[in-house]
């Protein structure tokens, strides 16, 4: 196998966006801006009534680390990513998309179940909020998993999402031990303020492993540390990370490294649709790290790229040709 830059371990999804209003959103009965989970039931009656009042905005391949990944091999970066689907059209759709853009494949393919979907419901202030059956992936198991994968790559990526099931859970563990074992860097992403509060003991058994890097936006790190304010959250964070990158929406991203905690502001921007944003940062921060840029320019680098996927519907641009336009700038 090819030696990569990233080994990505997460959700592999099919995202669903719809339009919806406030009021719709009030009889889900969902917290705006964060996911909660579905069962099977649940989903495909949503999914149809949603269709029929609504229709599907965009459908894409999704999953909070595969978005990233797919970003930087766009932006010409060799990773790869580890998932579970089902030999399904969504599956199909899900892998081909992956190949399609050059990123290496350690996906686990099973006859059984159907592939994970995200309802993705965008309301009218442009927040998204995520309704999502997991399908084969609330499945990935240790077998899944090619150590191979892990040891061949300079950073192993994984996602918060992961701690929503003691099973999946485990084979982050695993993967981390993987990556420990192997003087593999470490980065994970807290993915969503939900799963932090709902599934708190894994996450902290999870960022227990130590990592190089952790990715989480304002709420998140509230949450993980039981704080209401940026110092004491990077204080709480500081012992599992001596880098921590937290995003705060248009008032930019903070960042500590070297014992030193830097606010970096951002343009402002009229957005369309959040989705995507945090995935299309983290993305765009480690290929700025990749090439040597300094901490401020990264945060710089990355501010602009999620300013630039808000901008349009969906976690990805339509046309590499945006990429490289982002990637002239860096």
């Amino acid at each position: 196998m090819k030696k990569t830059y990233i080994c990505g371990i997460g959700n592999a999804l099919v995202d669903s966006e719809y339009r919806i209003t406030d009021e719709e959103l009030v009889r889900l009965n969902l917290t705006k801006g964060c996911m909660e989970l579905n069962d099977i039931e649940n989903h495909n009656k949503l999914s149809n009534q949603l269709r029929e009042k609504y229709g599907v905005v965009k459908m894409m391949p999704g999953g909070s680390v595969a978005n990233s990944l797919y970003a930087l091999a766009q932006f010409g970066e060799n990773v790869t990513f580890s998932g579970r689907i089902s030999k399904d059209n969504i599956g199909a759709t899900f892998e081909e998309s992956l190949k399609f853009v050059g990123m290496q494949s350690a996906i686990k393919q099973v006859d059984k179940g159907i592939t994970g979907e995200c309802i993705v419901l965008i309301t009218p202030d442009h927040e998204r909020t995520m309704y999502t059956y997991l399908g084969v992936s609330s499945d990935l198991s240790i077998e899944d998993i090619s150590k191979e994968a892990i040891i061949n790559s300079e950073y192993l990526l994984i996602e918060g999402y992961l701690v929503t099931s003691d099973e999946t859970n485990n084979v982050a563990k695993y993967c981390l031990d993987i990556a420990n074992e192997n003087n593999i860097k470490k980065i994970i992403t807290l993915s969503d303020p939900n799963v932090v509060s709902f599934f708190k003991d894994n996450m902290m058994e999870l960022i227990n492993k130590k990592f190089d890097i952790i990715f989480c936006n304002r709420q998140e790190a509230y949450n993980i540390s039981s704080s209401d304010n940026i110092e004491a959250s990077v204080n709480f964070l500081n012992k599992f990370s001596d880098e921590i990158i937290i995003t705060s929406g248009s008032d930019g991203a903070y960042v500590y490294h070297d014992n030193n905690l830097t606010h970096v502001s951002c343009d402002d921007v009229m957005p369309i649709d959040l989705t995507g944003a945090g995935d299309m940062f983290l993305a765009a921060y480690l290929l700025s790290k990749a090439k040597d840029k300094d901490i401020s320019e990264s945060i710089k680098f990355a501010n602009k790229c999620s300013g630039k996927i808000i901008q349009i519907y969906g976690a990805k641009f339509d046309s590499t040709n945006d990429y490289k336009a982002l990637y002239s700038e860096l």
